[in-house]
């Protein structure tokens, strides 16, 4: 089924450029499986037809994403930054490998780009968790209304400096979710089963994987906000490469597919996700360091 609509959508740009455009209708809030969806259509584009294609097929879905975004109260700042993530960020890291030829590559630069984006958002912001203040206190008084007891002030003062993290981790989830489905269903029209060998071979290698594990202790053992929030984009990618590891030891089989059914089930369901999502983190670092020669630089 999927391989079918990969086709499809190959074979009809203006159709699939229609499909990215209603997805993106579909997710008022800017990040979510919709987005994931929206935004790998522009990728399948660009690797299955031309870089053209796909920039005309972002353009389109960014402009009902922004439509959405503002006609549900968004602010005009985070409405374009939602538009350039789930958008631009995707079709950017799918014309690299377009380029390159290295999914890897592409996951390591998403990486990268969102950590830097975060370290430029605590730059520039003389206080970065006020921008979620407001937001917070609508939430609360929203809780408040249908009944729940809050004491909101606490509540917004405990959340506003994790905001950012979160909302950064939830943004490369979204980003190589969209890079992945789009590679994935190119793979499928143009060499099927590749894209598992590909993803199978995700690291974040010696220097990205030793900034991303300083990254999580000194957020264990100190309380810096950019350190913290960095904190949340490093387990987030550790957990991408222990899912990776969790692929390739079904592929040698290691363990059986009820095992990688498991995991899955455990990272959608919220009260074990937090758990899941740890437990990856902690295995792509043991994979990590057992698959990097420290004289390589």
């Amino acid at each position: 089924m999927h391989r079918a609509l990969a086709a499809w959508l190959s074979e009809r740009p203006w159709a699939a450029t229609m499909m990215a455009a209603a997805f993106a209708f579909l997710s008022p809030q800017g990040l979510s499986p919709f987005a994931v969806v929206a935004g790998a259509v522009p990728v399948l584009l660009a690797l299955q037809r031309a870089p053209q294609a796909g920039v005309m097929a972002a353009s389109v879905g960014s402009a009902a994403a922004f439509g959405t975004l503002l006609g549900g109260g968004v602010p005009l700042v985070v409405a374009v930054a939602s538009v350039l993530l789930v958008f631009a960020a995707p079709l950017g890291l799918g014309l690299m490998l377009k380029r390159t030829g290295s999914l890897n590559l592409c996951f390591q630069v998403g990486v990268l780009g969102i950590a830097l984006a975060l370290l430029v958002v605590h730059l520039v912001l003389e206080d970065p968790g006020a921008v979620w203040e407001r937001w917070l206190e609508l939430a609360v008084k929203s809780l408040a209304d249908a009944g729940l007891e809050l004491d909101g002030t606490e509540v917004v003062a405990s959340l506003r400096d994790n905001m950012w993290g979160s909302y950064a981790a939830l943004t490369l989830v979204t980003v190589l979710g969209a890079l992945f489905l789009g590679r994935w269903w190119d793979t499928l029209v143009a060499s099927a089963g590749s894209f598992g060998r590909e993803f199978r071979q995700l690291k974040l290698g010696l220097w990205l994987g030793l900034a991303m594990t300083v990254t999580v202790i000194v957020a264990v053992l100190a309380d810096f906000a950019l350190v913290d929030a960095l904190a949340w984009v490093a387990v987030t990618a550790l957990a991408f490469e222990g899912l990776s590891a969790a692929h390739r030891g079904r592929a040698g089989g290691r363990f059986g597919q009820a095992w990688l059914v498991l995991i899955y089930v455990f990272l959608i369901v919220p009260p074990t996700a937090f758990i899941m999502v740890a437990l990856l983190a902690g295995w792509g670092f043991m994979d990590n360091w057992r698959r990097t020669s420290w004289r390589v630089a």
